[in-house]
């Protein structure tokens, strides 16, 4: 919305909350002759006179402003009449995403017709292939497939038709864009109930300190769906591509609803995805969408509150500051503060922009060390989150730095432990799994690894157990490699693939793995028949493998390594938008 627009929208709403206030009813005389349909000149500008005068307005500026105001409800009183008489409800709709020359204008349907039905509608005006167009109302992308009653349509709703791709030389581009929503949730849904050979899920849920969560396979499903898809919008909000960062918000918004209500109310993802959301509806200039948006703002703070305390105590008992946070809450204040000013409650609305104005200058990170710390070799961001987290101290913020990457190295170490441990199986007691600092002390020792970690196994990760195994079976000496043990079964009549399913049914643990087999001769051949191997011993499993690295390497493109991106905000476009509703407000 250009500042004209938002000017007159300003005179709009203060003519506005003047005529309630004096109960003055425009759509009836004397300002308008219901007979006739006509405007009463006179009394309406006698009224023009009257307010310009009481709220310091031009004349002709009020006179404008009433006039639009009486166009509206004349509309709305036609629309409704409409409805009652022929059943056609009339439907509202901003187009986002493309420039045109109409983007706003109504269309009509039945309530019980399809959502399909005003989306070909929109595309005929629009002249866009309708396969290219998304609806989004109150929050919800509007499923074609599903009658407009049912996606809580009404005569009179407003409805926001995002735009998928610019212009015509754009098509082939745009068109990669407008399948990264199906893509997105196509991937996900593929990976997140699968493993690597290592048994690691490819999609885990980890609190904030790094533990993996432990949920029910379909919660984690959702969750790590809506994830995923949050982090793809984040990605397309960070190249300002605000239409396709709308469409896969609200779509993690659809996947994180079907969570349990008490994991999201414990943790921040789903505030920041509201936040994101609402920063959205402001960028796309979409008006009509405030009051989902000023729903999704109280769940957001609600959310903050209970996740960082009112005043951020919480988080600075937890990680010491609470410097980038507060550019959440500071992003949180504007858009609540805009929205106050479009509800025409300006002491309001000044309150809360005044409250994020002394809130932006606190998170303003001093040019000079910035660039002090660039010269040392820190990216833009790690310097950025860093100040802001050391409350501009430059000294401070290198330690920070630091120890940030102190505690990632860490983190990826105990994970790479983690990964080696399941991969050298588990123990006879089925509790834990193989030690490598115990197995290399054996190898040390002389033993081969495969002697080593089979007789750990045996002894549950007791060292002097292990060497007293050894020493009481001399016949697990042959144990030298994993393709030594697949030989030593093979010679016995069992191929290969019988050997491998084996060995994963018992978790690496070859001895058992053996037993089994000689024991179960027929159960692995029919297994291995039957195609029931793992995923490398089939042509159809090697093509699964092949789409789960495709579908990992789509979704790793937009996905941030850096768990604290969402908080690296530059402030600059915030500092636009709080100027410019700060001087609406003088």
């Amino acid at each position: 919305m250009d500042e004209n627009s938002l000017k007159l929208e300003d005179y709009v709403l203060r003519v506005h909350e003047k005529l309630n206030h004096d109960h003055v009813k425009l759509w009836l005389e004397p300002y308008h002759e219901v007979t006739d349909s006509k405007i009463s000149d006179e009394a309406f500008n006698k009224l023009a006179r009257k307010y310009s005068e009481e709220l310091a307005l031009d004349e002709k500026i009020c006179k404008e402003a009433l006039l639009k105001l009486q166009n509206n409800a004349l509309s709305k009183l036609k629309e409704r009449k409409c409805f009652e008489e022929t059943g056609n409800a009339t439907i509202h709709v901003k187009v986002s995403g493309i420039e045109t020359v109409k983007n706003t204008f109504s269309v009509s349907a039945r309530l019980s017709d399809f959502v399909s039905s005003i989306r070909n509608q929109i595309s005929e005006i629009t002249e866009v292939p309708a396969d290219r167009i998304k609806l989004i109302a109150k929050g919800l992308v509007l499923s074609d497939d599903e009658t407009l009653t049912s996606q809580k349509i009404q005569n009179g709703s407003h409805v926001m038709a995002v735009i998928l791709y610019g212009n015509s030389s754009e098509v082939s581009d745009f068109e990669k864009r407008r399948k990264i929503v199906e893509d997105t949730k196509a991937d996900v849904s593929l990976l997140a109930g699968r493993s690597n050979e290592n048994r690691d899920l490819y999609l885990q849920v980890t609190d904030q300190k790094g533990e993996t969560l432990q949920l029910p396979a379909w919660e984690r499903k959702a969750l790590v769906t809506a994830m995923t898809l949050h982090e793809k919008g984040r990605a397309a909000l960070k190249r300002e591509d605000y239409a396709l960062a709308l469409v896969l918000l609200l779509e993690a918004d659809h996947e994180f609803r079907t969570c349990n209500s008490e994991l999201l109310k414990s943790v921040d993802n789903y505030a920041v995805l509201n936040l994101d959301i609402a920063w959205c509806y402001l960028n796309l200039q979409s008006v009509t969408q405030l009051p989902e948006a000023d729903a999704r703002l109280k769940t957001c703070e609600e959310n903050f509150h209970r996740s960082y305390g009112p005043n951020l105590e919480r988080l600075v008992a937890l990680k010491g500051t609470s410097g980038n946070e507060a550019a959440l809450f500071m992003r949180l204040h504007l858009l609540q503060g805009i929205i106050l000013y479009h509800q025409n409650k300006r002491d309001q609305a000044m309150q809360i922009l005044k409250r994020a104005e002394s809130e932006l200058n606190a998170l303003k990170v001093d040019d000079e060390s910035l660039s002090l710390l660039l010269e040392l070799g820190f990216t833009a961001a790690e310097a950025r989150l860093a100040l802001r987290g050391a409350h501009g101290d430059v000294n401070l913020a290198v330690e920070l730095i630091n120890r940030k990457k102190e505690e990632k190295f860490e983190a990826k170490k105990k994970e790479r432990e983690e990964r080696l441990r399941k991969k050298l199986g588990m123990c006879a007691d089925g509790r834990q799994y193989v030690e490598p600092k115990f197995m290399k002390q054996l190898t040390e020792m002389g033993y081969s690894e495969m002697l080593a970690i089979h007789a750990l196994q045996e002894a549950n990760n007791s060292v002097s157990d292990a060497i007293q195994y050894i020493q009481e079976h001399p016949e697990t000496n042959f144990l030298s490699s994993r393709e030594d043990i697949i030989q030593q079964v093979k010679s016995v009549g069992l191929d290969e693939t019988a050997v491998k399913v084996a060995l994963k049914k018992h978790n690496g643990n070859y001895q058992k793995a053996i037993n089994d087999l000689l024991q179960n001769a027929h159960t692995f051949l029919s297994a291995g028949m039957n195609g029931s191997c793992s995923f490398w011993d089939s042509q159809n499993d090697a093509e699964e493998l092949e789409k789960e690295k495709e579908a990992i390497s789509r979704i790793a493109d937009d996905l941030n390594v850096e768990a604290e991106d969402h908080l690296d905000l530059t402030l600059i476009q915030e500092e636009q938008f709080l100027r410019k509703y700060l001087d609406l407000l003088q």
